[in-house]
């Protein structure tokens, strides 16, 4: 019984953590598509942790180094 009762906790941990996760990318993919930043540095903290989570960053150009 008490088996079941922690791999009934974990479960729900599980469940609430991945809820949690998701709800999180989704806020953030909602606030870059209303404000169209997607192309630019991550307004604040959220859309950048939900594009980490996603994998979507956006590439500075090098600076170009002095020959010679």
């Amino acid at each position: 019984m008490t088996t079941l009762i922690t791999l009934a906790a974990i479960d729900l941990t599980a469940a609430v953590t991945i809820t949690a996760i998701v709800a999180m990318v989704s806020a953030a993919i909602h606030r870059e598509e209303k404000h169209h930043t997607l192309t630019g540095e991550a307004p604040d903290q959220l859309t950048r942790v939900g594009r980490r989570l996603n994998g979507a960053y956006v590439r500075t150009p090098r600076r170009a180094t002095a020959a010679g």
